[in-house]
């Protein structure tokens, strides 16, 4: 698990490992580009880059969220 003081930290970390995710995905889709252009490489290249991008909103949100209600 994750160690963290409170709840703002503990998402954190998870948004940081989904986006950790989500890239390596994207990685592994470019680079199977090289072998075939088409099919489970263009998938995981755009389904790496949406749980990338989700990811990032997530975070921002958490930031968001806990500047607004604070700690």
């Amino acid at each position: 698990m994750l160690k963290s003081k409170n709840k703002y930290e503990r998402a954190e970390g998870y948004t940081i490992l989904v986006m950790i995710a989500g890239t390596l995905m994207l990685t592994l889709g470019i680079g199977l580009t090289i072998i075939k252009t088409s099919g489970i490489s263009a998938i995981l290249a755009m389904l790496g880059a949406l749980i990338s991008f989700l990811g990032t909103v997530g975070l921002i949100g958490v930031w968001l969220t806990k500047e607004v209600l604070g700690e």
